[in-house]
C-alpha cells in the first residue's frame, strides 16, 4: 500500500496543524492515510447563508475553527472501520485513516468552493469580481450561490431568498429564447449549464471552482489576474484584492485535534460525545441523532438508502424513511413483554441504541433494507405508493405532483409506509387503490391538524392481525381522526351552498377570521367552518393545496422536475397574489390615494386590519411559474393558458386589478366576494375531483345538512 504524508499525523501529539488545500487533499486522497467521515455522520444540512459566511470568514482570515478527527478503530463494531469518502460513499476502511468526528459541514462547505463533494450536484459557489457587496449583505466579496431550484441566484445580500419574481421572470424569458427555443422542458438544463453573465445582478461571475483550479495548476499569479481582468464587467482592483484574499483562504490553518482513543473504543461514550456535539453549531434533531446511531450500528445503510432512493424516486428525505422503515419493523415483530406505546411509536435514540437486544425488530428492519436478495423490501414499497400517488394527466390524474410529494410531514410517511408493508404486493396496486391512497394522503394533507396522534392511531388499526388496505378502512381512520379532534370535520353539500350565501351577502365591511365561513359552525359544535379559516389562511396548507389544483399546470411547466428538497427558496415556482398585494396592503398612510374619502371616514379601520387575513386568503393566491405572466411587474392581472390558475371569471379580477381610481365600498365588497367565492370553489374542487368526498364518514352529509 501506498503511503502518503498524512500518515505520520499525530504520531505523539494530540494536535495538528494542516491548511485548507492541505485538508481538501486528505479529504479526496484515494490511498495512504484517507480522511473519511464516520458512518455516525448525519448528511449535509448547511445553508446558502452558512455556505457562503463560511467562506467570507476564510476570505478575511478568520478562524477556520477547530476540526476533531480519530484514528479508525476495529475495537467497537462495523463502524469501525468503514467510512465515507468524498463523494458520501461508504468504503472500508484501515488503520492508517482517519475520520472527521466534527468539522463536516465547513468541510463540506470548503469542498463546494472548489467544485467538489456532496452538495456540488445541486449548489455552485460563484464570486463576481464586477460588483461590490452592499454593506447590508456584510461580506467582504460579492459571493453568489445557485442551486437547481433557482440556477440563476438567490438575492445577493441575502442568498437564502429568492430574487424578486420581475427579474426572475425577465431572465428566465431570455433563458428560454437563447437556450432551448421557448421548450420549458428544457428548464431542468440550466442549473448544469448557466454561466457567469446568466446570474441575476451579476456583472462579472465566476465560480471559485475554476479560479481555484488555476491556482492549483501553479498558473502565474499574474497570468490568472491579466486573464481575469479582460472578462467584461470585472474591476481590477477587486480582482487583486480577491486573488490575494482566496490564496490567504487557502493557506488558512485547520487545528485538528484527535479525539482520545479511550473513547473512540467505547460505544457508549462514542456516542454520547457526537450527540454533546451536535447540540451546538447546527443542532442535531431528534431524529438526525436516531439515524446517525443506526448508521453507526450498520454502516451499509447509508449507502443502501442512496442507492433506494435513486431507484424509487424522492418520496421522503433519507433520516424520515429509515426511521419510518424502523417504525414498521417494530410493528411487525413486536418483543416479548413490549407495551403498545413501545410498539407503535416512533424510534428515539434510547430505543435504536438497543436496537441489538430486540432480536425480531433488527431482523426485520435489516431484511427491509438489507436483504441477502435484491430488491430490498424497502424499495419495492416505495415504488408502490410513489406510483399510486405521482400524478398522470391520463393514468392518474387525481395523483400528487412531484413538488407535493416532497412535502409529506414524516408521520404521513411512516402511515405509507405501513400501508404498503401491509396491503402485501402478491398483485399490483389497482387504479382503485391508487386513487382512495391519494386521496387519502390529500386529506390528510389539509385537514388533519395533529400528525403525530393521526400517526399513532394508524399504527393502533394497522397492526391488527385481520386489518385489510381498503376504502372502508380508510373511511373508518378519517371519521375516528374527526371524532378525537386530530382532523376537522368538513363542510360539504349543502353546507357549502349556504356558505355560498354568506359570502355573497358580504358588505364592504371585511369579515375578521373567526367570523368567516361561519354559517355552518352554529350547527355542529365541532365548527365545518374552522376547515376552511384554516385552510384558507395557513400558509403550508395553501401552497399544498394550490399544487394539488395546479398540478396539470405545474407539470406542464416543470415536466422532470424532482425537489431535493421542500424548501421554498429552492422551488422553481412563486405563490403569487391575483390582485396584488401592494394594491390592498399599501402604507396605511397613502390611505386617502387608494379609498375613496366615504370608506375612510365610515370605517377606516375595517378595512385596515382586516385586508390581510382577505387578501392573503388561498383564493387570491395561485402558484405561478416566473417565466409566465410578465404583466406582474406593472401590477396587472394576466390569466394563464388553460385556466391554469383556476380562476373561473377573470374578467371581474381584471376589472378590480386594473382600477387605477381609489377603491370604493363597492370595490371592497367585490374584494371579499371574489376572494371567498373562489376560496369555496377551490375547497369544493379539492373534495370532488380528488376524492375525498368518498372517503368522507357516511354521517358527515346528515350531521351538516342545514335547512335554506
Amino acid at each position: 500500500m501506498k503511503t502518503n504524508s498524512f500518515s505520520a499525523l499525530f504520531g505523539s501529539n494530540t494536535i495538528e496543524l494542516l491548511n485548507i488545500t492541505s485538508l481538501v487533499e486528505w479529504r479526496q486522497a484515494k490511498d495512504g492515510s484517507r480522511l473519511f467521515l464516520p458512518p455516525i455522520q448525519r448528511s449535509v444540512v448547511w445553508s446558502n447563508e452558512q455556505v457562503i459566511n463560511y467562506w467570507d470568514s476564510l476570505l478575511r482570515g478568520y478562524s477556520a475553527g477547530m476540526m476533531l478527527v480519530h484514528r479508525v478503530t476495529n475495537e467497537r463494531s462495523d463502524a469501525g472501520h468503514k467510512g465515507r469518502d468524498v463523494d458520501g460513499m461508504t468504503c472500508d476502511a484501515n488503520e492508517a485513516d482517519f475520520q472527521l468526528f466534527d468539522g463536516q459541514q465547513r468541510m463540506t462547505a470548503v469542498l463546494l468552493g472548489l467544485g467538489r463533494g456532496e452538495m456540488k450536484e445541486s449548489r455552485k459557489l460563484w464570486i463576481d469580481l464586477g460588483t461590490k457587496p452592499t454593506k447590508a449583505s456584510g461580506l467582504l466579496f460579492q459571493l453568489r450561490i445557485t442551486s437547481t431550484g433557482q440556477p440563476f441566484g438567490y438575492r445577493p445580500d441575502s442568498p437564502n431568498q429568492k430574487i424578486e419574481l420581475g427579474k426572475r421572470q425577465k431572465r428566465w424569458e431570455e433563458w428560454l429564447n437563447n437556450h432551448c427555443d421557448g421548450a420549458a422542458s428544457d428548464r431542468d438544463l440550466a442549473f448544469a449549464n448557466t454561466k457567469g453573465s446568466d446570474l441575476i445582478d451579476a456583472k462579472c461571475a465566476i465560480p471559485i471552482a475554476e479560479i481555484c483550479d488555476s491556482l492549483g495548476n501553479n498558473a502565474n499569479r499574474d497570468a490568472i489576474i491579466e486573464e481575469l481582468c479582460k472578462l467584461e464587467g470585472t474591476q481590477e482592483d477587486l480582482v487583486r484584492d480577491f486573488l490575494s484574499a482566496l490564496e490567504g483562504a487557502l493557506k488558512t490553518p485547520v487545528i485538528l485535534q484527535q479525539v482520545d482513543p479511550k473513547i473512540v473504543a467505547d460505544e457508549e461514550d462514542y456516542i454520547r460525545f457526537f450527540a454533546r456535539l451536535g447540540q451546538g453549531g447546527t443542532r442535531l434533531t431528534d431524529d438526525e441523532l436516531t439515524y446517525s446511531i443506526i448508521k453507526h450500528q450498520y454502516p451499509g445503510i447509508h449507502d443502501r438508502m442512496r442507492e433506494i432512493m435513486s431507484h424509487a424516486g424522492r418520496l421522503a428525505g433519507e433520516v424520515d424513511l429509515v426511521l419510518a422503515t424502523l417504525r414498521v419493523a417494530k410493528t411487525k415483530a413486536p418483543w416479548e413483554g413490549a407495551q403498545e406505546w413501545e410498539v407503535i411509536s416512533r424510534p428515539n435514540p434510547a430505543f435504536v441504541s438497543k436496537l441489538k437486544d430486540k432480536g425480531g425488530v433488527e431482523s426485520e428492519f435489516l431484511k427491509m433494507i438489507l436483504p441477502e436478495e435484491q430488491p430490498a423490501l424497502l424499495e419495492v414499497a416505495l415504488k408502490e405508493v410513489r406510483k399510486a400517488l405521482s400524478y398522470d394527466k391520463k393514468a392518474h390524474p387525481k395523483g400528487l405532483p412531484t413538488m407535493l410529494l416532497a412535502r409529506l410531514p414524516r408521520e404521513l410517511v411512516d402511515v405509507l409506509l405501513v400501508f404498503a408493508v401491509k396491503r402485501g404486493f402478491e398483485k399490483p396496486w389497482g387504479n382503485d387503490d391508487n386513487e382512495i391512497l391519494s386521496a387519502f394522503v390529500l386529506h390528510w394533507l389539509l385537514f388533519v391538524n395533529n400528525d403525530a396522534n393521526a400517526a399513532w392511531r394508524v399504527f393502533r388499526h394497522v397492526k391488527e392481525q385481520d386489518w385489510t388496505f381498503g376504502r372502508l378502512a380508510l373511511q373508518t381512520l378519517i371519521a375516528e381522526c374527526w371524532d378525537e379532534g386530530e382532523a376537522f370535520v368538513l363542510p360539504e353539500g349543502d353546507a357549502i351552498r349556504v356558505l355560498r350565501e354568506e359570502v355573497r351577502k358580504g358588505t364592504y365591511l371585511l369579515r375578521p377570521w373567526a367570523d368567516r365561513f361561519k354559517a355552518t359552525d352554529y350547527n355542529d359544535e365541532r365548527k365545518p367552518g374552522e376547515a376552511l379559516r384554516v385552510l384558507s389562511t395557513h400558509g403550508e396548507l395553501q401552497k399544498r393545496a394550490l399544487m394539488w389544483l395546479q398540478r396539470d399546470y405545474i407539470t406542464e411547466q416543470w415536466k422532470n422536475y424532482d425537489p431535493t428538497s421542500n424548501r421554498d427558496e429552492d422551488l422553481p415556482i412563486d405563490l403569487d397574489h391575483i390582485v396584488p398585494n401592494g394594491i390592498f396592503n399599501f402604507d396605511w398612510r397613502y390611505r386617502n390615494k387608494r379609498l375613496e374619502q366615504e370608506v375612510i371616514s365610515d370605517n377606516p379601520d375595517n378595512f385596515r386590519w382586516e385586508r390581510g387575513s382577505v387578501g392573503n386568503s388561498i383564493g387570491n393566491f395561485r402558484w405561478l411559474a416566473v417565466s409566465d405572466n410578465r404583466k406582474r411587474g406593472k401590477g396587472k392581472y394576466e390569466l394563464l393558458p388553460d385556466n391554469g390558475d383556476l380562476v373561473s371569471n377573470p374578467t371581474e379580477w381584471e376589472k378590480l386589478t386594473s382600477k387605477d381610481q381609489p377603491w370604493s365600498k363597492e370595490d371592497i365588497a367585490t374584494f371579499q366576494r371574489l376572494i371567498d367565492l373562489r376560496t369555496l370553489e377551490l375547497y369544493e374542487n379539492l373534495l370532488t375531483e380528488s376524492g375525498i368526498k368518498e372517503l368522507l364518514p357516511p354521517a358527515n352529509a346528515e350531521r351538516d345538512r342545514l335547512s335554506p
